[in-house]
């Protein structure tokens, strides 16, 4: 990982490329992913060629990259590779720029883009000084924001939330989820007053800035599509289909079930929260899944619990909201396990057991494909409902077990 803006765009600049109409800029804490996902469907059933930059992936590293919510091909994406390996060593000067592995699946993304209408590009950490400023935007937006990589970004929730907005450009809209924090909401303001960055060529000036309030009790995805329509509403995109696209996104490792004719054993419900905020945020409606459609006994719904994160600031607060509903609605059985693949090393099965589980000793497993292999010699009655949270590369992990990692799962809409 490395923060700073100028590497990528000086090889930004030497690709030379023609960006599309509107460029939909993302940061936040929790929930950009899931409106990057609901603006990229909505404007697919419209008709309107778009491209859509996230990250991590999930299960293969061409859906970073979608198209019409469709990953591009291995061989679009490898196209691009060479493109940008040449933008990169072959300046005229002869100086190479050096690139991390996230700032050239952004600008493959960016290579993706020529021809589109609009291109829908989520920050990977932070926003300030995040690979994915180094270029302009037409709009901006924050989702909510919580006290995450504290060691990056700040030490608390208004210096946090400062570096997010940073993706203000000058003299251009910003909407921000009202943070429902007077000092939070001062400091994005008074960055948002002064937008633009001078290293990358930017004049100083005032972003448009807007808050959008959020009823309490609204889910993720309802959160998503409100802010998703002030988006479009500024940008003059009518909002008309972001109601059907909630309905038909399928946005894997989120609140994703997989039946047990795509696993072969025991139905599987993955998120992906990966903070306490957001799991905090998502274990409501997590709850009232299991409530309704997990199998029941006499003693209620049926289920398991597959945990693996990766490293916390505070685990004992992450994990506190998931003891309390494990109290609530008892899951038959408790798997820890480690996520592979990720930016940082999962966290240590031996860390986890330190924490105070509902069910004594848990059963631990090394990775997501023993714990998997063992549910799956186990009966219906014993597993019930898999539910898999705490970090995206364990959903991924399991994704990738199952074999899933087609464009037709990968896409964002439904097979039907």
């Amino acid at each position: 990982m490395a923060l700073g803006l100028q590497g990528t765009q000086t090889v930004l600049k030497r690709l030379d490329l023609a960006l599309p109409e509107h460029i939909i800029h993302v940061s936040g804490s929790n929930g950009k992913g899931t409106v990057c996902a609901i603006m990229a469907a909505s404007l697919s059933i419209d008709g309107r060629e778009n491209v859509l930059f996230t990250s991590p992936h999930v299960a293969r590293i061409e859906e970073r990259v979608r198209r019409n919510g469709i990953p591009i091909s291995p061989r679009e994406f490898n196209e691009a590779l060479m493109r940008i390996h040449d933008a990169a060593t072959g300046d005229s000067n002869g100086s190479n720029v050096e690139l991390t592995f996230f700032e050239i699946t952004y600008l493959v993304a960016m290579v993706a883009s020529q021809g589109c209408e609009v291109l829908i590009l989520e920050t990977g950490l932070g926003g300030r000084l995040d690979a994915t400023r180094s270029g302009p935007a037409t709009i901006s937006l924050v989702t909510s924001v919580s006290l995450e990589h504290r060691d990056i970004l700040g030490p608390d929730l208004p210096s946090i939330a400062r570096e997010k907005a940073a993706i203000a450009r000058p003299n251009a809209p910003i909407v921000i989820r009202d943070p429902e924090d007077e000092n939070v909401r001062r400091s994005m303001l008074e960055e948002a007053r002064d937008a633009g960055n001078p290293l990358i060529g930017e004049i100083i000036g005032p972003a448009d800035a807007s808050f959008v309030s959020i009823a309490e009790g609204i889910g993720v995805v309802g959160e998503a599509a409100e802010l998703a329509n002030a988006v479009f509403e500024k940008i003059g995109f009518p909002p008309n289909s972001i109601e059907q696209a909630k309905q038909v996104l399928r946005w894997p490792a989120r609140m994703h079930l997989l039946s047990k004719s795509e696993t072969s054993s025991h139905p599987y419900l993955l998120d992906a929260a990966h903070n306490p905020s957001g799991l905090r945020r998502i274990l409501p409606e997590l709850e009232l899944f299991i409530t309704q459609h997990a199998p029941k006994n006499e003693n209620g719904p049926v289920w398991t619990l597959l945990f693996g994160t990766s490293p916390q600031h505070d685990l004992s607060e992450m994990l506190s909201p998931l003891h309390e509903m494990c109290r609530r609605i008892p899951p038959q059985q408790i798997l820890l396990t480690r996520p592979h693949g990720g930016r940082y090393p999962g966290v240590e099965i031996e860390t986890l057991l330190e924490e105070k589980w509902l069910l004594e000793n848990p059963l631990t497993f090394p990775s997501a494909s023993h714990a998997i292999k063992k549910l799956a010699s186990d009966s219906g009655d014993s597993v019930g409902l898999v539910v898999s949270l705490g970090s995206l590369y364990l959903q991924g992990n399991i994704l990738n077990s199952f074999e899933w990692a087609s464009d037709e799962n990968l896409s964002l809409f439904a097979k039907h």
